[in-house]
């Protein structure tokens, strides 16, 4: 680094005040104002590293619980074999939580693309049941035939994990079939879901509506769903028996 009498060093005019000098020589990348802070990145950045590693613990502990099931490793009592599989369960469920925790706490109007695409609505819902069914619940789709050329412009991986979510809650995790039919209702688009073995559903109310009916695992699914779909401008309501549902989306 050239000395300050070095011919390569720069040069300061020598009518500068001597407090002047100094100011000239300081480098301005150090310098901060008093007072002003750093900007802290959003608190997305922090959620998503968080939900990162999270998703790495849990998928270490669904990876391991899969190898002591496999025969290579030696083979497993009964009670070994449970005790594995409910492990395995609990860590999907806590994947569950996670996932959850991280949408709640993001703002509504928090989203990802700025504009939507167009997808038809015969498409999409074709897609939500095959997720259902590799997901091990028998669904069956009803579409109008005049909704088929319909397009809507949403997020359809937003509405896959929301109607995924209901359908669950009526299914009780697929132990019963679920019957999913779309219909236009004036200027919307109706998603009736309902259980094989729903009874009389009564008045359909909001998730809010039903805080203290409904078991923790199931409110916590439908508050996401119910979070999701608000974000295409839908509405949810359930019975109070929690096997029948409805959707409403607006059409354009």
């Amino acid at each position: 680094m050239p000395s300050r009498h070095s011919t390569l060093a720069p040069k300061v005019p020598s009518t500068l005040a001597p407090d002047e000098v100094a100011q000239k020589r300081t480098p301005r990348a150090f310098v901060r104002p008093l007072g002003l802070r750093p900007r802290l990145k959003p608190k997305r950045d922090a959620l998503t590293r968080v939900r990162h590693d999270l998703r790495s613990l849990v998928h270490s502990v669904v990876g391991y619980s899969d190898l002591l099931a496999e025969p290579h490793y030696g083979s497993l009592s009964h009670e070994q074999t449970r005790f594995v599989d409910h492990l395995r369960t609990a860590a999907e469920q806590l994947q569950e939580l996670v996932d959850t925790c991280i949408e709640l706490t993001r703002p509504v109007n928090d989203q990802f693309t700025l504009e939507l695409p167009d997808a038809p609505i015969g498409q999409a819902l074709r897609r939500v049941r095959n997720t259902l069914v590799s997901r091990g619940v028998v669904c069956d789709l009803t579409i109008v035939s005049a909704l088929e050329a319909r397009v809507l412009s949403l997020d359809v991986v937003q509405l896959e994990r929301a109607i995924m979510g209901v359908c669950m809650v009526l299914t009780r995790d697929g132990s019963v079939t679920v019957a999913l039919h779309a219909a236009p209702v004036g200027q919307e688009l109706v998603i009736a879901l309902s259980a094989s073995d729903a009874g009389e559903s009564g008045a359909l109310r909001s998730v809010e509506e039903m805080t203290d009916e409904i078991g923790n695992r199931d409110f916590v699914r439908l508050k996401l769903s119910e979070v999701l779909l608000a974000r295409a401008d839908a509405d949810l309501t359930v019975s109070a028996g929690l096997d029948a549902a409805r959707i409403k989306l607006a059409l354009r």
